[in-house]
């Protein structure tokens, strides 16, 4: 392979991974189909090996496709900061950012704050994603090379990834307001180990928290309603459905028809985050995404 790979085939590849439909990443790239499918088709022939898998339908990466997706990445960062580094510090910044976000949260404004990162650095490719599997799933992702940085819920102790607090969480005991327990000055995890609960799916960190709690007293519980968004279990656990350990801040919504109460043996808390990659160095886009989060956090909101 000689020296032919060259930047615009890379961004190529990567926006048609990215969105896996080649009339979006062409509209994205602001070039015609036929200019991108050749890009594509060259790069493949440069690398001797085919990177993605076209149906009528669908496009799907190949298993080569899968391995070459973050060196590309890598490479487009590389060559980026190359520029940087002998542009006047006024340019502007290129390459592309990727945020992952958790459903429902609004603690972060991110609309606001993905605005007026675009409106100071229009050259840069900004876009959100959000995973099925919640904190879990946006940490592969980081560690995958496919996001680079993202808002979790969990407090993360991993030397691959770097973590900062934004808000801390203390864990309490929701219940209807007519259940028996509602009377309680507090209760043990063994109180309620018997009840069926509302949490969100295996992977969110909310979850992860409660589920360790309990392995760690070797009990068992059952989980009788899975939602995906947090700010919606205070509604279930109202209408009789089961109990949750939960924040209180997220009771509020579902006003008297739930009660907290504290827990006696188990001091439960979650971490609502900023995380990016310990090991791959940060852009100067990313320095800059992560300089404008400050400014777009919301006291008013619960998460």
């Amino acid at each position: 392979m000689g020296m032919g790979v060259d930047q615009k085939r890379l961004e190529y590849f990567i926006t048609v991974a990215e969105e896996l439909n080649f009339t979006r990443a062409a509209q994205r790239l602001h070039v015609t189909q036929s200019t991108l499918s050749a890009g594509i088709k060259a790069l493949e022939h440069e690398l001797r090996t085919e990177l993605l898998l076209r149906s009528t339908r669908s496009v799907r990466l190949t298993e080569a496709g899968s391995v070459f997706l973050p060196e590309a990445r890598t490479a487009i960062e590389v060559l980026d900061r190359a520029r940087a580094a002998v542009e006047p510090l006024s340019t502007g910044l290129r390459g592309s950012l990727t945020v992952g976000v958790l459903s429902g949260l609004t603690v972060i404004d991110v609309p606001a704050l993905a605005g007026e990162f675009h409106g100071r650095h229009p050259e840069v490719r900004l876009r959100t994603e959000t995973s099925q599997r919640g904190t879990s799933g946006l940490i592969e992702r980081i560690k995958e090379s496919h996001v680079d940085v993202a808002f979790v819920g969990a407090d993360i102790k991993d030397e691959h990834l770097k973590s900062t607090a934004i808000k801390r969480y203390e864990v309490q005991l929701l219940v209807p307001a007519d259940h028996p327990l509602a009377r309680r000055k507090s209760v043990r995890l063994s109180d309620v180990a018997g009840e069926p609960f509302v949490d969100m799916p295996a992977g969110f960190g909310q979850r992860q928290i409660v589920d360790d709690a309990f392995t760690k007293e070797e009990l068992f519980r059952r989980v009788l309603i899975e939602v995906s968004d947090i700010t919606t279990i205070a509604d279930y656990v109202a209408h009789g459905l089961g109990v949750a350990l939960l924040p209180p801040d997220f009771a509020a919504a579902a006003g008297d028809a739930v009660r907290t109460v504290p827990l006696a043996d188990a001091r439960l808390a979650w971490t609502l985050s900023v995380v990016a990659s310990a090991t791959r160095p940060p852009t100067r886009a990313l320095h800059a995404f992560l300089d404008l989060i400050p400014h777009h956090i919301r006291r008013d909101r619960v998460f």
